[in-house]
């Protein structure tokens, strides 16, 4: 019935029963979980193991403001790792801006890698981090 997904206020108003609060809240939680681990381990192995993400770093990006591809790789690890921080801070609108920077810093990397299985893999976390956005 409708009284199970909705209950009444002692002023009559209906709010959100209590099952979907728990599930909207796990799905927040699984959402910020799995992107900050995400965020975090590819912004740490860009320093750990810089020979397998250089060859991601666009070409154009050399040189400019006189910083050479290795260092906008790590400039993005660090950008990456800040996301995934922003995530997990208990402020709501640190954790909107951080889930649209990942957003954002998706739709970048999108247009410069060209339709492959690592594609796949960053549209699946580019919609994730748009349910979290919109879950915050």
């Amino acid at each position: 019935m409708e009284q199970t997904i909705r209950n009444r206020c002692d002023n009559g108003k209906a709010t959100v029963g209590w099952g979907v609060m728990q599930r909207k809240f796990f799905a927040n939680v699984l959402f910020t979980i799995g992107l900050a681990f995400v965020f975090v381990y590819f912004g740490v192995d860009k320093f750990v193991h810089p020979q397998l993400w250089i060859d991601w770093m666009p070409m154009w990006m050399d040189g400019i403001f006189g910083i050479s591809n290795h260092g906008w790789m790590y400039i993005t690890g660090i950008a990456e790792i800040i996301f995934a921080f922003m995530l997990i801070i208990p402020i709501r609108t640190i954790r909107q801006a951080g889930a649209l920077l990942c957003v954002l810093h998706l739709v970048a990397v999108l247009t410069q890698t060209g339709w492959n299985d690592v594609a796949v893999r960053d549209i699946g976390l580019l919609f994730m981090s748009l349910g979290l956005f919109a879950l915050i």
